[in-house]
């Protein structure tokens, strides 16, 4: 991924003698000072998951986009009674914090 970043020039400078001394490139400096900082690569760390909507199994079939959009205002009210529903309907961990309605 592109990004763009201010640091300093005798930072920058720094890292490219660096580079050149190595025979490598300026991101391969970049990102391997990124993982040192922030503690090397999370090799264990689950995929990420494409979430579909409607979930899989769900009763109902949306015909038009009234549907949609009623059946989103539905998920945001719930969403916004429980902080905890929408990672449940999502099968993903509960994220820690004031319990929910059903947690109570």
């Amino acid at each position: 991924m592109k990004t763009t970043i201010e640091i300093s020039d005798e930072l920058l400078r720094r890292a490219k003698q660096a580079a050149l001394e190595r025979d490598t490139t300026l991101r391969a400096i970049v990102e391997e000072a990124l993982e040192r900082a922030l503690g090397g690569p999370v090799a264990d760390a689950a995929p990420l998951r494409t979430v579909t909507w409607p979930p899989p199994g769900a009763r109902t079939k949306l015909r038009s986009s009234d549907d949609v959009l009623a059946a989103i205002a539905r998920e945001r009210d719930r969403a916004a009674e429980d902080p905890r529903y929408l990672s449940r309907r999502l099968g993903l961990p509960t994220p820690p914090g004031r319990p929910g309605k059903r947690d109570k």
